[in-house]
């Protein structure tokens, strides 16, 4: 029996390899630089972006907890990955036209996607247009990199949750660093940074 998994992905990957416009366009966004340096640029821009006071210290927070969020979800996927070590749809279906080059790591979670979303909350949270846009590249990534073969559903799934779980965990963590933020914040402010 075909699982809904393998369904949705079989569904998704035979858009690959129709049209070298669309696999190049695929190509481009599932790269491993665009999509995720465009996430960190955003959040680094929020570190300057504040025009009042306030804000600045709300935007200076945010990036403050997309920090701690992103070293807890680079924990959360390298533990899934020697939990779990899921093989990649190539791996173990045939047939799958792949757009990519093969990574050699799990397949579960799907990291890029767990990091630009946790990110993609964050900014959410304090600027929401910003939030969205990243949020929706999130969704581009995992989606591309599903039509590109290497990713099942579940797996972008697992990525979307561990993102928001590491952002809930990191918010929980800085309430309780509040006098490092304060003094992080301070220096970077003796230095000129905000």
């Amino acid at each position: 029996m075909i699982s809904i998994d393998e369904t949705l992905f079989r569904w998704l990957n035979e858009l690959a390899g129709r049209s070298e416009f669309v696999d190049s366009t695929v190509r481009f966004l599932i790269s491993d630089y665009v999509i995720p340096l465009v996430a960190t640029l955003a959040v680094a821009w929020m570190w300057l972006a504040g025009r009042t006071d306030r804000e600045t210290d709300l935007f200076q927070h945010a990036v403050l907890l997309s920090l701690v969020a992103l070293g807890i979800c680079q924990l959360g996927v390298a533990l899934l990955n020697i939990l779990v070590g899921r093989p990649r749809p190539f791996e173990q279906l045939p047939e799958v036209n792949v757009l990519f080059y093969e990574p050699i790591n799990s397949s579960f979670p799907a990291h890029p996607v767990a990091t630009v979303v946790g990110l993609g909350i964050v900014l959410w949270v304090v600027r929401r247009p910003l939030g969205a846009m990243v949020l929706a590249l999130g969704v581009v990534l995992g989606i591309g990199r599903m039509i590109a073969g290497l990713w099942f559903p579940t797996d972008v799934m697992g990525g979307i949750v561990i993102g928001a779980l590491s952002v809930w965990a990191g918010t929980w963590v800085l309430k309780r660093l509040s006098k490092a933020e304060a003094f992080i914040r301070k220096k970077a402010s003796g230095m000129g940074l905000g």
